[in-house]
């Protein structure tokens, strides 16, 4: 036989193995099970291979023989393959292994996958949310869509510890104010600091790039990991190219000057829209899983044995919740209207 052939039969005795010990599961608790008009192999005393489930294979596999038909001896290979799954699917019954945990398990998933699949993602999947559902949520929330204003400085800073005596500190300062007038001279196309910063900055990390600094939004500024006075000093310059006065802190002084500056905005509703929809599809999509599980609960008499639960609830700490997380779009749901 074909060695691709063998080579599907095996994958698909394997992938079938799960699914088939629920199928026998059927045929062992009726007992008044009988043949099938189409049957063409029978396993057991209330186990068939039907034609409808052989030829339904044959189709299946059919893309592995390249578009050429299966011979009978491939027919037959197949037959009798599909009649060991049988009896491995009988044999697991008779054992008990269709009533292990892992195997209930493995077989609600599959019937939970399939109910899913047939009902509730053609719900999710006519799901939709219509333009002006986003323009109102949008000017719900214009609040969360302001970018706020942000700066980009240069630094200089001369170092001067707080251990440092009053005379130390002057002569800090007088070398800070005497590399300010000669900030103030630079060419106007240097937008930083120059080799001033370089010449005379302590900050490693800036000294040789003219001193300057990364971007400083406004409203956060406690999460950049500059000294406290430049910040500060910063967020009052709004004229790009200004030079402040020497500033102070315990750690010595400091020349600030702003880079760059961009003042905030709002974003548009047309930067946001396909954000928005997804936003607000997950949470559709949520929602009607929700209504779903609720109408299907409601379906069939549920009764919950209160004590016995109790009694078997374990004496160990709560795990910490996890974060909730919502279910996947159909690839339908992410394309654009």
């Amino acid at each position: 036989m074909n060695k691709g052939v063998w080579l599907l039969v095996t994958l698909a005795l394997l992938m079938g193995l799960v699914s088939g010990i629920w199928i026998g599961q059927r045929f062992f608790n009726d007992a008044e099970a009988s043949a099938p008009d189409d049957w063409l192999a029978q396993v057991g005393d209330r186990s068939w291979v039907t034609a409808a489930e052989f030829e339904s294979e044959m189709q299946r596999r059919g893309a592995g023989l390249g578009g050429r038909e299966f011979s009978a001896e491939q027919q037959r290979a197949l037959l009798d393959e599909l009649i060991y799954r049988r009896a491995l699917v009988l044999r697991a019954g008779a054992s008990g292994l269709d009533q292990q945990p892992e195997v209930r398990r493995g077989m609600d998933q599959i019937l939970v996958n399939q109910v899913l699949r047939s009902e509730l993602r053609p719900r999710q999947e006519h799901s939709d949310i219509a333009p002006e559902a986003i323009e109102a949520f949008y000017r719900e929330h214009a609040d969360e869509y302001t970018v706020p204003a942000r700066r980009r400085v240069a630094m200089i800073q001369f170092r001067a510890g707080p251990t440092a005596s009053d005379e130390t500190r002057e002569q800090v300062r007088g070398e800070a104010e005497q590399v300010r007038v000669s900030a103030l001279d630079l060419d106007e196309n240097v937008r930083d600091f120059g080799l001033l910063a370089r010449d005379h900055s302590g900050h490693q990390a800036s000294r040789y790039r003219g001193g300057v600094l990364g971007w400083i939004g406004e409203g956060n500024s406690e999460r950049y990991n500059y000294p406290e006075v430049v910040t500060r000093q910063a967020l009052q310059m709004d004229e790009t190219g200004a030079i402040s006065e020497v500033v102070e802190d315990d750690d010595g002084f400091y020349l600030v000057r702003l880079v760059a500056y961009e003042p905030g905005r709002t974003r548009s509703l047309e930067e946001l829209s396909d954000g928005i929809r997804q936003r607000l599809l997950r949470q559709r999509f949520i929602d009607v899983e929700t209504e779903y599980r609720e109408q299907l609960v409601t379906e069939f008499d549920v009764r919950i044995h209160e004590d016995r639960l109790a009694e078997l609830a374990p004496d160990v700490p709560p795990l910490p919740p996890e974060p909730e997380q919502p279910p996947s779009l159909p690839a339908s749901a992410t394309q654009g209207n």
